[in-house]
């Protein structure tokens, strides 16, 4: 594979840190990614001062809602350096923060006690989000995986859910282009509604994530027509995360040489 453009580290919710992704990259041949963090930048200088054969792309994966329903947009060639956008992220860290404490006292009321200052000292500088939870879940024995904790507990579903800070798809979009990104509508086979996905085309997606661990074949092909029928950039990666039961296989899905021309053709044409 030639380029894996969904990779997470230990900067938000993944396991290893920029530099030792950078070095497996490396070995594996890859010659792009993406450092993907969740709402976070802070993993895209380390990786590229670690890497010596493998070009990094600048990039995030940022959270939006509508209502409970939680939609991620990469955004691809973001200016991480903005100050609009650090401020954002800041803001965006606090609320997280505060989602910690309030699915703690959710779980709490049905004899599920943990402590949100332990898992945040579990998470250390890493961006905080529901897999610390799920970590902690793990740990103290109320689940016997990640995966269990996100069907029991922590999933959008779940009674014991706290939405992220709220911001519609469409706003943060127009966001994204003001900070000269390019914004990739996320693992849409997660989503599973064609309807939503064609609302955030309209709302000025310019790409979809084709190639994703959890797509099918079948999903491949019709998101690979839906890029197509609407002229988007198409994308891949293998959305890592590295921990057991998570996605942990780096370049598996990826995406070729033909997809990286045409999202660094589209940099050149609409953000410069």
């Amino acid at each position: 594979m030639y380029a894996d453009l969904h990779i997470h580290t230990n900067i938000s919710d993944g396991l290893l840190s920029p530099e030792e992704v950078t070095q497996i990259c490396e070995g594996l041949g890859l010659s792009i990614i993406a450092i993907t963090d969740h709402d976070t930048v802070g993993g895209i200088k380390p990786a590229q001062q670690s890497s010596k054969n493998v070009e990094i792309i600048p990039a995030v994966e940022l959270s939006a809602n509508i209502g409970s329903l939680d939609i991620h947009i990469l955004a691809y060639f973001i200016d991480y350096n903005n100050g609009e956008l650090m401020d954002y992220l800041d803001d965006f860290c606090q609320h997280r923060m505060a989602r910690i404490f309030k699915m703690s006292e959710k779980l709490a009321q049905v004899g599920i006690r943990l402590d949100p200052d332990e898992i945040v000292r579990m998470a250390g500088s890493q961006a905080l989000g529901r897999p610390h939870i799920a970590r902690a879940l793990l740990k103290y024995g109320y689940v016997h995986s990640i995966k269990e904790a996100f069907i029991k507990y922590l999933g959008c579903h779940c009674p014991y859910y706290v939405p992220k800070k709220e911001i519609h798809p469409k706003r943060l979009i127009q966001m994204i282009k003001k900070w000269r990104g390019i914004p990739v509508i996320a693992h849409p086979g997660i989503l599973n509604d064609e309807n939503l996905i064609q609302r955030l085309i309209d709302y000025g997606a310019a790409g979809i994530e084709v190639w994703h661990p959890e797509h099918n074949s079948l999903q491949e092909k019709r998101f690979q027509e839906i890029a197509e029928k609407n002229r988007l950039l198409m994308t891949g990666g293998s959305d890592y995360h590295g921990f057991p039961g998570t996605y942990n296989r780096l370049g598996q899905p990826g995406c070729g040489r033909k997809e990286i021309t045409a999202i660094k053709e589209y940099q050149k044409i609409y953000l410069q």
